[in-house]
């Protein structure tokens, strides 16, 4: 049949009526999901999880030979099959880079994204379908509610580049009916000065950004004058792309006056967390099947226990994982939140490869940061550190590294959570700036300094 030029506007007014029904149709299934309890919740993950171990067997190459179909089949009757699965890595996706792990047709592929989440900064990609795309973005939008609304004017300054977290963030708020100020992330378009201008203009009342960033932020606004606590109007920081200490999360709550929440997700995976209201961090189950394993050995560990986090995606077509080890440490806590949520609750605990040996053993990156952000009284809250003969270095801050209070409270803490010896120094503020604003996802680990630039 010949379609002519008056037939071409139904047709896509039908591809767009049809895509508009299938939205509405993955908004009520999301919702259906959401409002499970813990049982019905546990029967449905079940079932998602067969159903995503068998596509991935019938339709990605990566997975064929990994999955057989005696297994899919053993799935159907006891999850606990799953743990005869090889693990999938970081390394197996930089290997099958770009669409080595592709699971649809390309010509169903949404979303092209990609993160250097290797050890050797080699590139992985991430592909979504329109559904996996949409329903996170519904499921982000939901979650966003406990404490976001149509009243808030939501500052995001993430990167929008190649990984999905801006546009994500973008389309849930949208749901929401909250005014976005697109701030993004490195742009020299967009330095922090102009960030804090905008976050002014706008009367923005939340900001998402990395905890580093944010303190970054706060320094900025207090050397052009503006007090952010008094003078802005965040009451809401919510951090992605790095992990928070408490001490970190307490320094932000006092200098911008704002009620800090955590977020936590992959370019590979979407949302794995998001918090409440009381500002705990729940494990999107609605998504994903979680397990904690010992990361020596791989075995499976209970709830309560720490250990490194896998994941198994149950909402992603394009690119399904199946029991993908994310290399972070964590805690499941299996004890029902206050806030009533059924999903379970989650402890980050850092980064595996964050993990180093001091003292009379080993400390996250994160458990460092929680003694020295929690022992400094001034700004700018920042720090550099390294170890050396189990040793810990720490530069501070001209005014804090001259502080006596602050140092014996910063070696009190080390000695007491480390067993270790502390050394102090001064660090180079303009230096350690400047890493921040040239770095699309700032944190404070990524600044280390070899010990012959300390001043001891």
């Amino acid at each position: 049949m010949t379609t002519t030029s008056v037939d071409r506007p139904a047709t896509r007014t039908d591809r767009l009526h049809e895509a508009l029904t299938a939205r509405r149709g993955l908004a009520r299934r999301v919702a259906r999901v959401a409002a499970l309890d813990r049982t019905g919740l546990d029967a449905w993950a079940a079932y998602a999880l067969t159903r995503t171990v068998a596509h991935a067997h019938r339709n990605s190459p990566f997975y064929a030979d990994r999955i057989p179909a005696s297994l899919v089949e053993a799935l159907a009757t006891d999850p606990g099959a799953l743990r005869a699965v090889p693990f999938t890595t970081r390394g197996d996706l930089a290997a099958a880079y770009p669409l080595g792990l592709l699971a649809v047709p390309l010509r169903d592929v949404t979303r092209f994204d990609e993160s250097s989440g290797t050890g050797d900064g080699s590139s992985i990609a991430a592909f979504f379908s329109a559904e996996d795309w949409v329903e996170n973005n519904l499921t982000v939008a939901r979650l966003l509610s406990a404490v976001l609304g149509p009243d808030d004017v939501v500052a995001v300054a993430v990167p929008y580049e190649l990984a999905g977290v801006g546009q994500d963030l973008d389309r849930a708020l949208e749901l929401l009916g909250c005014t976005i100020v697109p701030l993004g992330a490195a742009s020299p378009d967009c330095p922090p000065e102009r960030m804090v201008g905008a976050l002014a203009r706008s009367g923005a009342t939340a900001l998402i950004c990395s905890g580093t960033r944010a303190l970054l932020l706060g320094e900025t606004a207090r050397r052009g004058g503006l007090d952010p606590a008094r003078d802005l109007r965040v009451r809401h920081v919510l951090t992605a792309g790095e992990g928070a200490s408490p001490a970190k999360k307490a320094l932000l709550a006092r200098q911008w006056d704002a009620a800090v929440h955590s977020m936590f997700g992959m370019t590979e995976t979407n949302t794995l967390a998001m918090f409440c209201a009381r500002q705990d961090l729940h494990l999107v189950e609605t998504r994903t099947w979680f397990e904690i394993v010992d990361p020596a050995t791989g075995e499976p560990l209970p709830d309560g226990s720490s250990g490194e986090l896998a994941v198994t995606t149950l909402a992603s077509r394009a690119m399904p994982l199946v029991r993908y080890r994310t290399g972070d440490t964590c805690l499941i806590e299996a004890e029902p939140c206050p806030c009533g949520s059924p999903l379970r609750r989650l402890r980050h605990r850092g980064r595996l490869g964050d993990r180093i040996a001091v003292g009379h053993g080993s400390a996250s990156q994160l458990e460092i940061e929680d003694v020295v952000l929690g022992a400094l009284t001034r700004p700018p809250y920042y720090f550099a550190f390294d170890v050396e003969d189990t040793a810990l270095h720490v530069a501070l801050p001209p005014d804090s590294a001259a502080d006596d209070r602050v140092r014996d409270a910063i070696a009190e803490g080390a000695r007491r959570r480390f067993g270790a010896g502390t050394r102090f120094g001064v660090l180079d503020v303009p230096a350690f700036e400047h890493a921040l604003r040239t770095s699309a996802k700032p944190t404070m680990r990524t600044f280390l300094r070899a010990p012959q630039e300390r001043t001891t």
